[in-house]
């Protein structure tokens, strides 16, 4: 089973050192790292290079236009060239694995499970377990209602390649369309700070300069329906494999914080909902 291990980067000079050095300890070995630098103003590329030191494993990319997150998950799954059975990981820059042995727990899942991806368990940079890390219920996946249900699909997420392959690229776009009707629903449910707030949001302010991917909420864009399809098939880990970075938030400087400013926190609020609202994906009995 091959690993390949997806980094999007933006202004990590403080942390994608100890990131790669984790992945490098891993006790399995069969993988790649794609890290791909999204125009950092910081030292992200000089030290990713330092870190790297030559192993083959890692392939640095350096965008030349911003593309934002969603679109540099694309492209590096893209870029990664997996095999159908293969397993992509997504590892933000500034995260880290939880451990030298979180690569050899998920082969193990995989080989033992037969699921088609896997969400889990991740342990904050200050030592917290969030109470989200918890599997849905069976009742949840059996009427397929993931989208109505508070979101548990979180870190680490891993999918077979296979999985990805049924997405339609779509689910990366929203539309005015789209947009106009979730305003309308807010309308009649009495949501009336979000009609203010949203009101003036236009389709193309979602987006990145491509107008194809959403610049943010990417991994609900693409796991809602590939934990539709999957059904079962997404397998729950309870042990702590991912640390998740929360004390930069409040930091001040070039750290890319969608959710900083006051309209920013409205876009993603606004992705957030229309993406609860797109249509389901069907289940799958085998891909």
């Amino acid at each position: 089973m091959k690993f390949h291990i997806i980094t999007a980067m933006y202004n990590v000079e403080q942390w994608i050192e100890e990131n790669i050095a984790l992945i490098k300890k891993q006790t399995y070995s069969n993988f790649q790292v794609i890290l791909i630098d999204d125009i950092s103003s910081d030292e992200t590329i000089i030290r990713t290079q330092k870190a790297i030191n030559g192993d083959s494993r890692f392939k640095l990319i350096i965008n030349q236009e911003k593309k934002y997150k969603t679109r540099n998950v694309v492209d590096g799954i893209a870029y990664a060239k997996p095999q159908k059975d293969d397993v992509i990981l997504l590892l933000d820059g500034d995260d880290k694995f939880a451990h030298e042995n979180v690569l050899s727990i998920i082969k193990e899942t995989y080989e033992t499970q037969n699921c088609w991806m896997t969400y889990g368990s991740y342990e904050t940079s200050l030592g917290q377990r969030p109470k989200r890390c918890a599997p849905y219920e069976s009742k949840v996946i059996l009427n397929n209602s993931f989208r109505s249900h508070p979101w548990l699909a979180s870190h680490l997420k891993t999918f077979k390649f296979k999985l990805w392959q049924q997405l339609n690229m779509n689910i990366f776009q929203i539309t005015q369309k789209e947009i106009d009707r979730v305003l309308w629903h807010s309308l009649l449910k009495g949501k009336f700070r979000h009609c203010y707030h949203w009101k003036n949001i236009k389709a193309n302010d979602l987006h990145d300069p491509s107008n194809k991917y959403i610049k943010r909420i990417d991994d609900k864009a693409f796991t809602f329906p590939m934990i539709e399809i999957s059904g079962d098939k997404a397998f729950f880990i309870k042990d702590i494999l991912y640390i998740y970075r929360i004390d930069i938030v409040h930091q001040e400087g070039p750290i890319q914080n969608y959710g900083s400013n006051k309209n920013e926190k409205w876009h993603t609020r606004l992705i957030r909902e229309v993406l609860i609202n797109k249509k389901k994906y069907q289940r799958l009995t085998e891909l």
